[in-house]
């Protein structure tokens, strides 16, 4: 199984809040939340079940989200921004479990917890994150979601 960081630009158009809240709460209450992402550059190398972290960038950065690929699989589609003449690659993410904004793992806790990742060169979507940073990131991820109220 392989990892992969997803990014969020924090606007508005690329997680609407209201698909965002119904999200958080559709997760927390323990439920599976399929949707789909943008996958960068990346073309292949993707297997079902494999880990996506989403990470805010921009502002308030930090992780939000974590899921699993449906199937691996990457396709083309129009532009999450409805460019007409862009095309995207997406991936069908299953989103186990997703926070809000105030509740994310923070990035500076990123940079100094999980070592084995460049955190301060992630500029788009479907980077990988390898061995042994993935299972730091994974017991870093667990631990935070541990810590949050209910």
């Amino acid at each position: 199984m392989s990892t992969f960081m997803l990014i969020w630009d924090a606007s508005e158009a690329g997680y609407p809040p209201a698909n965002l809240a119904a999200d958080i709460a559709a997760t927390a209450a323990g439920g599976l939340v399929r949707g789909r992402w943008s996958f960068g550059s990346r073309r292949g190398g993707t297997a079902p079940g494999d880990r996506v972290f989403l990470l805010r960038q921009r502002r308030d950065r930090g992780i939000v989200a974590s899921g699993t690929l449906a199937d691996g699989e990457i396709f083309a589609a129009a532009h999450w921004q409805g460019h007409p003449a862009k095309r995207t690659y997406y991936a069908d993410v299953l989103w186990e479990r997703v926070v809000a904004v105030a509740d994310r793992l923070p990035f500076e806790e990123l940079a100094h917890q999980v070592p084995g990742h460049d955190w301060r060169h992630i500029y788009g979507s479907g980077q990988r994150v390898h061995p042994p940073a993935d299972v730091a990131l994974e017991r870093r991820w667990a631990g935070h979601l541990a810590g949050l109220r209910p």
